[in-house]
């Protein structure tokens, strides 16, 4: 996994909940991104992302927000820019 630390990103939450960017591989199929809260303590967690979310148009990628889902709330999300997904790893 790449060490580089990417900025932070967050989720659209009120108010939001603050990530970094802690490790990212690229694997069959996609890119696993390791997220670690840095507003308050939590457990670092693993997000896959798909070839495919990562040529679709947008310059975001959106993936539900694991603190919400963990608290019980919906249709919260995390905005990962595609910059910041990709920095660092070799070419597809």
């Amino acid at each position: 996994m790449s060490a580089e630390v990417a900025a932070a990103c967050e989720c659209t939450h009120e108010p939001p909940h603050r990530f970094t960017i802690a490790g990212r591989a690229r694997v069959r199929g996609g890119i696993l991104l390791t997220l670690q809260r840095v507003d308050e303590r939590y457990p670092p967690r693993d997000l896959f992302i798909t070839d495919r979310e990562m040529k679709m148009g947008s310059d975001n990628v959106f993936k539900a927000c694991f603190v919400c889902v963990d608290r019980g709330f919906r249709e919260t999300a995390i905005v990962l820019p595609k910059s910041d997904v990709e920095l660092g790893l070799p070419p597809a």
